[in-house]
C-alpha cells in the first residue's frame, strides 16, 4: 500500500510555512502555492508545503560574511 499525500486545511497548511493568511491567499492567487478545493473547504497537500518552502529555501541569497 501506498502512501497518501494528506490533504491540509489552507489556514493550517499556511501557518505550517509561516504565513499569515493574507500571504497564504496571496501566494495561491501568484500561482506559487497550489490548492484542492472540495466543496467549500479548501486544502494544499502535504507535499506542495514542503515544495513550497523547498522553493522559498533555495531562492534565498547565501548569507554574506560582511565585515
Amino acid at each position: 500500500m501506498s502512501d497518501i499525500d494528506r490533504l491540509i486545511p489552507v489556514t493550517d497548511a499556511f501557518a505550517m510555512a509561516g504565513m499569515r493568511r493574507t500571504k497564504g491567499y496571496a501566494e495561491v492567487t501568484a500561482g506559487r502555492l497550489a490548492v484542492i478545493r472540495n466543496g467549500r473547504r479548501t486544502f494544499i497537500r502535504a507535499s506542495e508545503v514542503q515544495r513550497y518552502i523547498d522553493s522559498l529555501a533555495a531562492a534565498a541569497p547565501p548569507p554574506s560574511h560582511g565585515r
